[in-house]
């Protein structure tokens, strides 16, 4: 079986799958918080998503490499108000 990077030598499921936008490999929040709480179970969950946002935010300079298509419409809701 594929290792799905926690060690517990499972394949990762369609939720855990990778994929690459403007050549940066990126998974799903959720995916990447379900792996480090089973690889850190002595933390909590709040604990590894504040841990996981900072570093999200140094990483990415806070600029976001995908948007969900909601946000699009209502930056054309603010646009086309003037």
């Amino acid at each position: 079986m594929a290792d799905d990077g926690t060690g517990a030598g499972s394949a990762p499921s369609a939720h855990d799958a990778s994929l690459s936008i403007d050549d940066v490999e990126v998974v799903t929040f959720s995916a990447v918080v379900a792996r480090l709480v089973a690889a850190y179970p002595s933390l909590s969950a709040a604990r590894i998503e504040g841990v996981l946002l900072r570093e999200w935010e140094a990483f990415s300079a806070g600029r976001p490499i995908v948007v969900p298509v909601a946000v699009e419409a209502g930056v054309r809701e603010v646009l086309d108000a003037g």
